[in-house]
C-alpha cells in the first residue's frame, strides 16, 4: 500500500514539473517573439519609406488619370461659367479688350501717347528681358491704368514648350521681374503663338498650379502679318461680327512700329462706335482656346 502511493506520488511530481516547466515556456514565449516581430515591422516600414516606387505606379495608374482629368473637367466648367457671367457684364458695356504682346519695344512710349490721346486702356502682354530694358514704361503704364500681364522670357517655342513645366517657370520668372520693376504681381498670361498647339494638358495643368490664368483671344488683328493699314480694315470687321454675335472682343495686336503707325484709325473707329476699352484682371477667368485633341508636344 506504502509502495503504490509512493509510484502516485512520483508521478504528481513530475506532472507538476512539467506543469510548472511549460508556464515558464509560456511566459518567455512573448519576449523571445517581440524582437523578430519588431524588427521585421520595422524594416516594413523603413522600405516604404525610402521607396517611391508605389507613388510612381499611383502616378502612372488609370485611377491617378481619372483624378486629373475629372480636375480638368471641373476646372474647365467654373471658368466657361465665369466667362459667360463676364461677357454678360461686358456686352451691356459694349466693351472690348486691347491687348498688345511682344513689348515692352522702343516705340512703346508712342503707343502709350496713342492710347492716352483716345482715352483708352489697353493690357500688355510683356517679355521679361524687354521689361529690363524699358522698366519706365512699366511704371507708365501703371499709372495711366493700363494692365500688365505676362509673355515669358524668350519668345522660341523650342524653349518654352520644351517640357511639361517649361511654360510655367518662364512665366513665373517673367512675373518676378515685372514685381520687381511695377511692384504689381500679375497672374495674367499669354504663350506666344497662343495656347494651340505646343500647349499641352500636362502644361496647362503646370500653369494653373501656379495660378497663372493664360489669356487667349477672339479677335488676331493680324498685324503680325499683314504689317500695314490692312490689319485695321480686318480688326474693325472682325470686332462688329463678334458684338453682333453678343461678346465682348479680346483684340489680339503688338507692340511694332507698324502697328502703332495705323493704330489711330483702329481707335478712332472704336470711339466712334462708342466701345469702352478695358484691361484684364487677376480675378477674371480667361479666354483660353481649348485642346480638343489638337494639342501636341513640339518635336
Amino acid at each position: 500500500m506504502k509502495k503504490r502511493l509512493n509510484r502516485k506520488g512520483r508521478v504528481l511530481s513530475v506532472l507538476l514539473a512539467a506543469a510548472v516547466l511549460l508556464l515558464a515556456v509560456g511566459l518567455l514565449m512573448p519576449y523571445q517573439d517581440e524582437k523578430p516581430e519588431t524588427d521585421a515591422r520595422t524594416a516594413s516600414l523603413s522600405e516604404l519609406t525610402v521607396s517611391a516606387a508605389p507613388l510612381a505606379k499611383f502616378e502612372g495608374s488609370a485611377f491617378r488619370q481619372s483624378i486629373v482629368q475629372k480636375e480638368r473637367q471641373d476646372r474647365e466648367a467654373a471658368r466657361k461659367a465665369a466667362v459667360a457671367k463676364q461677357n454678360t457684364a461686358d456686352a451691356k458695356e459694349r466693351a472690348i479688350y486691347l491687348t498688345f504682346d511682344d513689348g515692352p519695344s522702343s516705340q512703346v512710349n508712342r503707343l502709350l501717347d496713342l492710347l492716352d490721346q483716345y482715352q483708352m486702356k489697353a493690357t500688355f502682354f510683356m517679355l521679361g528681358p524687354n521689361v529690363q530694358q524699358y522698366p519706365d514704361s512699366l511704371v507708365r503704364m501703371k499709372n495711366s491704368g493700363h494692365a500688365l500681364a505676362l509673355h515669358g522670357i524668350t519668345h522660341e517655342a523650342g524653349k518654352i514648350y520644351s517640357g511639361p513645366e517649361a511654360p510655367a517657370k518662364e512665366m513665373a520668372q517673367d512675373r518676378d521681374i515685372v514685381e520687381k520693376v511695377s511692384g504689381v504681381r500679375t497672374n495674367i498670361a499669354r504663350v506666344p503663338y497662343g495656347s494651340i498647339p505646343y500647349l499641352t494638358e500636362e502644361m496647362r495643368d503646370e500653369l494653373a498650379k501656379e495660378d497663372l490664368r493664360m489669356w487667349d483671344w477672339h479677335v488676331d488683328s493680324r498685324d503680325w502679318e499683314l504689317k500695314d493699314k490692312r490689319y485695321v480694315t480686318h480688326t474693325i470687321e472682325s470686332i462688329q461680327h463678334m458684338t453682333e454675335a453678343g461678346v465682348a472682343p479680346v483684340i489680339l495686336l503688338h507692340d511694332k512700329p507698324a502697328t502703332i503707325d495705323h493704330l489711330p484709325e483702329l481707335l478712332a473707329f472704336i470711339k466712334k462706335q462708342g466701345y469702352k476699352t478695358k484691361v484684364l484682371t487677376n480675378d477674371m477667368a480667361p479666354v483660353t482656346f481649348q485642346c480638343e485633341g489638337r494639342c501636341y508636344a513640339i518635336k
